[in-house]
């Protein structure tokens, strides 16, 4: 529409049709759902304490028997009218945001339209009539969440209800001097909603951006423990990461009542294979150990590299033969890969594993550190045995008393 006045900056024009014929961002009225009910809640609250205070006021002696019993049934009405919208409103759940919009104007235009039957009748109580009336038209440009649209339609409409009701009565010209009290409410109310709406909208947006800027830093820090988590040469687990779930698979086997495991792989004959074919070679040997492992256990279960050349299977929910049967299928399907070199006979590098493995019982209460040490025992049986062997042990407690004076002679020692 200011297209049509060709004096009017570019500029203004852009920003009275961003002020005036804006509506809210997608998904605003859905996100500031629970307050724009409370502002309801709390508009026909107040629409209640006008109509009470309409009711109460003096009637004048003057007034004819018709005309008293329609005055009285106009202020009954709008008791009921707003006791009626405030119970519809509070009984509904399921309200639809765009629906609500209209909901909102009509009940507030019928309150207001229920007052001019008072300034018709009652010229008494003209002006309090009238400040009441402007009191709920504020009340909806500043706390119903309107669209600024909304809010001067509603507002030119009531102005003109008011002039028409002015020229109908006996003395329109002693009616006519509570106009610029309208015009006061009128312009308060209208810039009001401008404001509300504005510092509404910044704020809507302003939290979409923190949102999205959180979703992102949470993000960004779910990666960065993840990759923290992770070997870079093998794509598994690193050692923190796996004593961080062996703590976690305890508890879950405890309350689930069953046994898990700890297996332990040490590649055989690592440095040979770094110092005859290269340290290229080697990472590649420990890429195939990591390979077989993650094609052979389930998704439930932890696969770590703890050290340069041993690695940790962490299992839940294992018995004895089935972990003997890991193990096995784990040993043999690394002896089965062959490196992408070859030797100086011209046949395949073969690479193999000695495995260690430890059932632990819900109500034993092991460290990871009794576990380790109970089948790194193990790992060298299996060593000292040949390598390329499964070795299956029981856990024992980790012997931490370690009596350091004693490898002190007697008078060296300054504290006994």
């Amino acid at each position: 529409m200011f297209k049509w006045f060709p004096g009017i900056d570019r500029r203004i024009r852009l920003l009275s049709k961003r002020i005036f014929f804006n509506r809210y961002p997608q998904g605003f009225l859905e996100t500031n759902w629970s307050e724009i009910r409370q502002s309801l809640v709390a508009h026909y609250s107040l629409c209640i304490v006008i109509s009470l205070i309409t009711y109460f006021l003096p009637n004048s002696r003057d007034f004819e028997d018709e005309s008293l019993i329609l005055l009285q049934s106009s202020r009954i009405t709008l008791i009921v009218l707003s006791l009626v919208f405030l119970w519809r409103h509070a009984r509904k759940k399921d309200w639809v945001p765009k629906k609500l919009e209209f909901y909102k104007v009509w009940t507030s235009s019928t309150l207001l339209i229920s007052f001019f039957p008072f300034l018709y009748l009652d010229k008494i109580h003209y002006d309090v009539y009238l400040h009441q009336a402007s009191a709920i038209l504020l009340s909806m440009n500043l706390l119903l969440w309107l669209t600024t649209t909304t809010a001067v339609a509603t507002n030119l409409a009531f102005c003109l209800m008011f002039l028409g009701v002015c020229y109908l009565g006996d003395s329109p010209v002693e009616a006519m001097k509570e106009f610029p009290s309208l015009l006061t409410y009128l312009f308060v109310g209208t810039f009001g909603n401008v404001i509300m709406n504005y510092w509404r909208t910044m704020d809507y947006r302003d939290k979409r951006k923190l949102s999205g800027a959180v979703l992102r830093l949470k993000a960004k820090n779910l990666h960065i423990r993840m990759i923290s988590n992770l070997d870079d040469l093998t794509d598994l687990y690193n050692r923190r990461y796996l004593i961080e779930q062996f703590d976690i698979f305890k508890k879950r086997a405890r309350r689930h009542k069953f046994q898990m495991a700890l297996v332990i792989l040490d590649l055989d004959h690592l440095k040979e294979i770094n110092d005859k074919y290269g340290h290229m070679m080697g990472d590649e040997a420990l890429q195939t150990l990591s390979a077989v492992m993650k094609s052979r256990v389930r998704s439930t279960d932890i696969c770590a590299r703890i050290g340069g050349d041993e690695f940790c299977v962490l299992l839940d929910s294992v018995d004895p033969k089935s972990l003997k049967t890991l193990c096995e299928s784990l040993r043999m399907g690394v002896e089965s890969h062959a490196l992408s070199v070859r030797d100086t006979n011209n046949k395949p590098v073969n690479i193999t594993v000695s495995i260690g493995a430890a059932i632990l019982s819900y109500d034993e209460d092991f460290t990871f550190d009794d576990l380790y040490q109970s089948i790194d025992s193990g790992l060298y049986k299996s060593k000292s045995s040949g390598r390329n062997r499964v070795t299956i042990v029981e856990a024992t407690k980790l012997n931490t008393k370690v009596d350091l004076s004693a490898s002190w002679p007697e008078e060296v020692r300054i504290y006994k």
